[in-house]
């Protein structure tokens, strides 16, 4: 990450006709705890997975959180990051059925478990794009509608979370965070029906997969400290300092486990469901006549002039400073 796009690592020497000047586009460090590399590597995911989904299907945002109690429990056993993310699932399909009173309702569900808040304090929470709607027993898709019983949410979501912890804490801590939290755990809704394609490639990039910190909101560091900014809940700007070694153990508490998977794929997302879509989309329940092309060629644009670029070469040798002196260079390389 120290050496993230430096001369160090190589580059492309890419030429622009149309600007007749060279440009190098040097090498990330592929890490996802990177910011610049981890933003690029979340909206890559976010455009293959967006090619995947079922089209012509209204999908809503749904953002599960969980009371600071239990932040340190799940901190100790990360394991229950996992369970959370289930039991956002379960809790998704339970309130989707009870609305339609029908006994099982198969919606897709998308989840991401954020360990980090906007302040990157470790506060394990669960996005999810879930389709407003699901299938019954008999394969059949039975839609929603706008309303979103956001009370119904709440309580499903802290009885099915709490008997989930049962393992993990005391007696005493469930009784008395059901007592605490009267109106159940805080779930938030989005308010924005997701129709377009385009529109759900930047909830997923957006919202689901992204760094911890963008670069954008580092501020000020002085070699000692870092300061950035954070919006809350109520869009007010916030500004925190840390030290350098605070803010880098802050940073890699995110990193997750070996093997552990941040984003899971639940009801028709899952693959032994992909069936179901096929079938859905077979049945013209909705339809795409617009199919997403994938291409693996590699495009880079001039930054001045915005036209293609020709590749040139690959050279493991930063270019020199003295931009008069790379036709010299490249005829050495």
């Amino acid at each position: 990450m120290l050496y993230c796009k430096s001369d160090e690592r190589g580059c492309f020497v890419l030429y622009c006709p149309n600007c007749n000047e060279y440009h190098f586009e040097r090498f990330g460090c592929n890490s996802r705890l990177c910011s610049p590399c981890g933003k690029r590597y979340h909206d890559d995911w976010a455009e293959r997975l967006a090619a995947k989904i079922i089209k012509g299907v209204v999908y809503r945002h749904i953002v599960f959180t969980l009371p600071p109690e239990l932040w340190f429990v799940i901190k100790e056993k990360r394991e229950l990051l996992k369970v959370i993310s289930d039991i956002s699932y379960r809790t998704i399909q339970k309130a989707f059925s009870k609305m339609k009173h029908i006994e099982k309702l198969t919606p897709g569900v998308i989840a991401v478990v954020h360990p980090f808040g906007k302040d990157i304090e470790f506060k394990p929470h669960v996005h999810n794009v879930a389709t407003e709607g699901g299938f019954n027993r008999n394969g059949k898709y039975i839609p929603l509608g706008e309303y979103i019983p956001y009370k119904l949410f709440h309580l499903l979501w802290q009885e099915e979370i709490l008997n989930a912890f049962k393992d993990y804490v005391s007696k005493e801590m469930i009784d008395s965070l059901f007592r605490k939290y009267p109106k159940g755990f805080y779930v938030y809704v989005k308010p924005e029906r997701i129709r377009s394609g385009k529109r759900l490639i930047e909830y997923l990039g957006r919202y689901l997969r992204h760094p911890a910190i963008a670069n954008s909101r580092i501020i000020d560091y002085n070699g000692k400290g870092v300061t950035f900014y954070y919006e809350d809940n109520k869009g007010n700007k916030l500004f925190k300092t840390m030290s350098v070694f605070d803010f880098i153990s802050a940073i890699i508490q995110h990193i997750p486990d070996k093997h552990f998977r941040l984003v899971r794929y639940y009801g028709v997302c899952a693959r032994r469901k992909t069936g179901i879509i096929k079938s859905f989309i077979q049945q013209s329940i909705i339809a795409s006549s617009n199919p997403v092309q994938n291409s693996n060629k590699r495009h880079s644009l001039c930054p001045k002039c915005r036209s293609e670029m020709e590749f040139i070469m690959y050279c493991k040798k930063p270019p020199p400073i003295d931009r008069s002196k790379i036709t010299v260079w490249l005829e050495m390389q």
